[in-house]
Protein backbone atom coordinates (compact mmCIF):
# COMPACT_ATOMS: atom_id res chain seq x y z
CA UNK A 1 0.00 0.00 0.00
CA UNK A 2 1.27 3.35 -0.85
CA UNK A 3 1.58 6.05 2.02
CA UNK A 4 1.61 9.79 0.92
CA UNK A 5 2.36 12.29 3.88
CA UNK A 6 1.02 15.87 2.92
CA UNK A 7 2.65 19.07 4.63
CA UNK A 8 0.41 21.76 4.03
CA UNK A 9 -0.48 24.92 6.63
CA UNK A 10 -3.13 25.81 4.40
CA UNK A 11 -6.12 24.03 5.39
CA UNK A 12 -8.01 24.25 2.08
CA UNK A 13 -4.78 24.08 0.15
CA UNK A 14 -4.01 20.42 1.87
CA UNK A 15 -7.68 19.41 1.50
CA UNK A 16 -7.67 20.05 -2.11
CA UNK A 17 -4.27 18.49 -2.83
CA UNK A 18 -4.97 15.20 -0.71
CA UNK A 19 -8.40 14.96 -3.24
CA UNK A 20 -6.62 15.16 -6.04
CA UNK A 21 -3.51 12.19 -4.85
CA UNK A 22 -6.67 10.15 -3.73
CA UNK A 23 -8.14 10.53 -7.58
CA UNK A 24 -4.46 9.81 -8.74
CA UNK A 25 -3.46 6.83 -6.06
CA UNK A 26 -6.95 5.69 -5.57
CA UNK A 27 -8.82 4.54 -2.87
CA UNK A 28 -6.15 1.56 -1.99
CA UNK A 29 -3.67 4.30 -0.99
CA UNK A 30 -3.16 5.81 2.91
CA UNK A 31 -2.96 9.37 2.52
CA UNK A 32 -2.83 11.44 5.71
CA UNK A 33 -1.79 15.40 6.21
CA UNK A 34 -0.31 18.05 9.06
CA UNK A 35 0.16 21.58 9.30
CA UNK A 36 3.71 21.84 10.27
CA UNK A 37 6.89 20.44 10.01
CA UNK A 38 7.41 19.27 13.20
CA UNK A 39 4.00 17.30 12.96
CA UNK A 40 5.38 15.81 9.68
CA UNK A 41 8.32 14.25 11.47
CA UNK A 42 6.28 12.82 13.72
CA UNK A 43 3.72 11.52 11.76
CA UNK A 44 6.47 10.29 9.05
CA UNK A 45 8.09 8.51 11.71
CA UNK A 46 4.86 6.67 12.23
CA UNK A 47 3.80 5.69 8.96
CA UNK A 48 6.75 5.50 6.96
CA UNK A 49 5.24 6.57 4.03
CA UNK A 50 7.14 6.15 0.24
CA UNK A 51 6.24 9.76 -0.31
CA UNK A 52 6.39 13.26 1.17
CA UNK A 53 4.62 16.26 -0.18
CA UNK A 54 6.30 18.89 1.71
CA UNK A 55 5.53 22.75 1.84
CA UNK A 56 8.96 24.83 2.17
CA UNK A 57 6.70 27.96 4.29
CA UNK A 58 5.43 26.38 7.44
CA UNK A 59 5.30 27.47 10.90
CA UNK A 60 7.00 25.58 14.14
CA UNK A 61 8.93 24.01 11.32
CA UNK A 62 9.89 24.80 8.32
CA UNK A 63 9.71 22.50 5.61
CA UNK A 64 13.32 22.37 4.97
CA UNK A 65 14.11 21.95 8.24
CA UNK A 66 11.20 18.72 8.50
CA UNK A 67 12.89 17.45 5.37
CA UNK A 68 16.18 17.16 6.76
CA UNK A 69 15.59 14.79 9.58
CA UNK A 70 12.91 12.82 7.46
CA UNK A 71 15.59 11.81 4.95
CA UNK A 72 18.40 11.41 7.44
CA UNK A 73 15.95 9.06 9.34
CA UNK A 74 14.54 7.11 6.00
CA UNK A 75 16.66 7.87 3.08
CA UNK A 76 14.53 5.95 0.91
CA UNK A 77 11.15 8.16 1.46
CA UNK A 78 10.64 10.80 -1.85
CA UNK A 79 10.21 14.22 -0.63
CA UNK A 80 8.80 16.62 -3.37
CA UNK A 81 8.76 20.14 -1.85
CA UNK A 82 6.00 22.45 -2.73
CA UNK A 83 6.33 26.63 -2.82
CA UNK A 84 4.90 29.39 -4.10
CA UNK A 85 7.68 31.07 -4.97
CA UNK A 86 10.31 29.82 -8.03
CA UNK A 87 13.46 30.53 -6.52
CA UNK A 88 16.81 29.14 -7.51
CA UNK A 89 17.55 29.53 -3.59
CA UNK A 90 14.94 27.06 -2.60
CA UNK A 91 15.72 24.62 -5.28
CA UNK A 92 19.30 24.52 -3.75
CA UNK A 93 17.93 24.31 -0.23
CA UNK A 94 15.48 21.62 -1.01
CA UNK A 95 17.64 19.20 -2.75
CA UNK A 96 20.09 20.19 -0.05
CA UNK A 97 17.77 18.93 2.50
CA UNK A 98 16.90 15.48 0.72
CA UNK A 99 14.14 16.88 -1.80
CA UNK A 100 13.55 14.50 -4.95
CA UNK A 101 11.46 16.90 -6.57
CA UNK A 102 10.30 20.52 -6.82
CA UNK A 103 6.40 21.50 -7.39
CA UNK A 104 5.90 25.31 -7.98
CA UNK A 105 2.34 26.39 -6.41
CA UNK A 106 -0.25 26.66 -8.07
CA UNK A 107 0.18 23.49 -10.10
CA UNK A 108 -2.43 21.20 -11.72
CA UNK A 109 -2.80 17.11 -11.89
CA UNK A 110 -0.91 16.88 -14.59
CA UNK A 111 2.08 18.40 -13.02
CA UNK A 112 1.69 15.92 -9.90
CA UNK A 113 1.08 13.06 -12.37
CA UNK A 114 4.33 13.52 -13.99
CA UNK A 115 5.77 14.08 -10.43
CA UNK A 116 4.85 10.42 -9.47
CA UNK A 117 5.79 8.95 -12.52
CA UNK A 118 8.89 9.98 -12.77
CA UNK A 119 8.83 8.94 -9.12
CA UNK A 120 7.83 5.15 -10.01
CA UNK A 121 4.88 5.69 -7.65
CA UNK A 122 1.96 5.86 -10.69
CA UNK A 123 1.32 2.95 -12.77
CA UNK A 124 1.60 4.64 -16.63
CA UNK A 125 -1.17 2.15 -17.21
CA UNK A 126 -3.12 4.47 -14.79
CA UNK A 127 -5.73 6.45 -16.63
CA UNK A 128 -5.24 10.38 -15.40
CA UNK A 129 -8.15 12.05 -14.58
CA UNK A 130 -8.95 14.56 -17.43
CA UNK A 131 -11.13 17.22 -17.70
CA UNK A 132 -11.09 18.39 -14.31
CA UNK A 133 -9.97 22.14 -13.02
CA UNK A 134 -7.02 22.01 -10.66
CA UNK A 135 -8.86 21.96 -7.25
CA UNK A 136 -12.49 21.24 -7.67
CA UNK A 137 -12.90 21.28 -4.27
CA UNK A 138 -11.63 25.13 -4.29
CA UNK A 139 -13.87 25.60 -7.08
CA UNK A 140 -17.28 24.07 -5.44
CA UNK A 141 -16.20 26.02 -2.20
CA UNK A 142 -15.99 29.41 -4.05
CA UNK A 143 -18.84 28.71 -6.22
CA UNK A 144 -20.95 28.34 -2.85
CA UNK A 145 -19.37 31.43 -1.46
CA UNK A 146 -19.71 33.58 -4.05
CA UNK A 147 -23.60 32.86 -4.58
CA UNK A 148 -23.78 34.45 -1.53
CA UNK A 149 -21.99 37.06 -1.38
CA UNK A 150 -21.72 38.74 -5.42
CA UNK A 151 -24.06 41.37 -4.17
CA UNK A 152 -21.96 42.80 -1.43
CA UNK A 153 -18.88 44.79 -2.07
CA UNK A 154 -16.33 41.79 -2.17
CA UNK A 155 -12.53 41.88 -2.79
CA UNK A 156 -9.84 39.56 -3.57
CA UNK A 157 -8.81 39.69 0.04
CA UNK A 158 -12.08 38.70 1.76
CA UNK A 159 -12.41 36.18 -0.93
CA UNK A 160 -9.03 34.57 -0.03
CA UNK A 161 -9.90 34.75 3.55
CA UNK A 162 -13.25 32.70 3.05
CA UNK A 163 -11.25 30.18 1.09
CA UNK A 164 -8.65 29.79 3.67
CA UNK A 165 -5.88 31.29 1.33
CA UNK A 166 -3.31 34.34 1.73
CA UNK A 167 -4.38 36.89 -0.67
CA UNK A 168 -1.09 35.76 -3.10
CA UNK A 169 -1.77 32.04 -2.93
CA UNK A 170 -5.70 32.84 -3.66
CA UNK A 171 -5.03 34.81 -6.44
CA UNK A 172 -2.53 32.42 -8.40
CA UNK A 173 -4.65 29.38 -7.56
CA UNK A 174 -7.58 31.55 -9.18
CA UNK A 175 -6.08 32.28 -12.51
CA UNK A 176 -5.06 28.41 -12.57
CA UNK A 177 -8.63 27.23 -11.81
CA UNK A 178 -10.45 29.12 -13.99
CA UNK A 179 -8.24 31.21 -16.64
CA UNK A 180 -8.94 34.67 -15.46
CA UNK A 181 -8.31 36.56 -12.40
CA UNK A 182 -10.74 36.99 -9.48
CA UNK A 183 -12.41 40.16 -10.51
CA UNK A 184 -12.82 39.39 -14.22
CA UNK A 185 -14.82 36.01 -12.89
CA UNK A 186 -16.59 38.50 -10.24
CA UNK A 187 -17.53 40.43 -12.80
CA UNK A 188 -19.07 38.35 -15.59
CA UNK A 189 -20.54 36.38 -12.75
CA UNK A 190 -22.87 40.20 -11.34
CA UNK A 191 -23.28 40.78 -14.83
CA UNK A 192 -25.00 37.01 -15.76
CA UNK A 193 -27.17 37.77 -12.25
CA UNK A 194 -28.09 40.76 -14.04
CA UNK A 195 -28.94 39.36 -17.02
CA UNK A 196 -31.21 36.85 -15.36
CA UNK A 197 -32.99 39.92 -13.72
CA UNK A 198 -33.14 42.15 -16.88
CA UNK A 199 -35.25 39.18 -18.51
CA UNK A 200 -37.22 37.58 -15.95
CA UNK A 201 -38.18 40.99 -14.05
CA UNK A 202 -39.41 44.51 -14.47
CA UNK A 203 -36.98 45.84 -11.38
CA UNK A 204 -35.54 48.88 -12.50
CA UNK A 205 -31.95 49.28 -13.47
CA UNK A 206 -30.79 51.12 -10.82
CA UNK A 207 -32.30 48.81 -8.31
CA UNK A 208 -30.66 45.67 -10.73
CA UNK A 209 -27.27 47.10 -10.22
CA UNK A 210 -27.69 47.33 -6.33
CA UNK A 211 -28.85 43.73 -6.49
CA UNK A 212 -25.69 42.03 -8.20
CA UNK A 213 -22.95 44.64 -6.41
CA UNK A 214 -23.19 48.20 -7.86
CA UNK A 215 -24.10 51.04 -5.58
CA UNK A 216 -23.38 53.48 -9.00
CA UNK A 217 -25.97 52.60 -11.73
CA UNK A 218 -24.20 54.22 -13.93
CA UNK A 219 -20.76 52.41 -13.14
CA UNK A 220 -22.85 49.45 -13.74
CA UNK A 221 -24.26 50.52 -17.23
CA UNK A 222 -20.62 50.84 -17.98
CA UNK A 223 -19.54 47.48 -17.26
CA UNK A 224 -22.82 46.03 -18.84
CA UNK A 225 -22.30 47.68 -22.22
CA UNK A 226 -18.38 46.94 -22.15
CA UNK A 227 -18.87 43.52 -21.48
CA UNK A 228 -22.22 42.97 -23.88
CA UNK A 229 -21.75 45.77 -26.50
CA UNK A 230 -25.51 47.49 -25.14
CA UNK A 231 -26.95 49.43 -22.01
CA UNK A 232 -28.89 47.21 -19.79
CA UNK A 233 -32.06 48.81 -21.15
CA UNK A 234 -31.29 48.04 -24.57
CA UNK A 235 -30.76 44.79 -23.60
CA UNK A 236 -34.01 44.44 -22.16
CA UNK A 237 -35.84 46.47 -24.82
CA UNK A 238 -34.75 43.88 -27.55
CA UNK A 239 -35.27 40.95 -25.58
CA UNK A 240 -38.57 42.13 -24.73
CA UNK A 241 -39.34 42.61 -28.84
Amino acid sequence: MLKVLIAEDEPLSLQNLSGQMRDLLGADALIEGVANGREAVERARQIQPQLVLMDIEMPVMNGLDAAAIIHKAMPETHIVFLTAFDRFDYAVGAMRAGGTDYLVKPFDSAQITTCLRKLNLLPESRPVVCGDKPGNTFCTQFSVWLEHHYMQDVSLDQAAEAMGMSSFYFSRFFRTSYNQTFLEYLTAYRIDRAVELLQQTDIPVREIAVRVGYTDANYFTKVFKRHLGVTPTEYRNHNAN
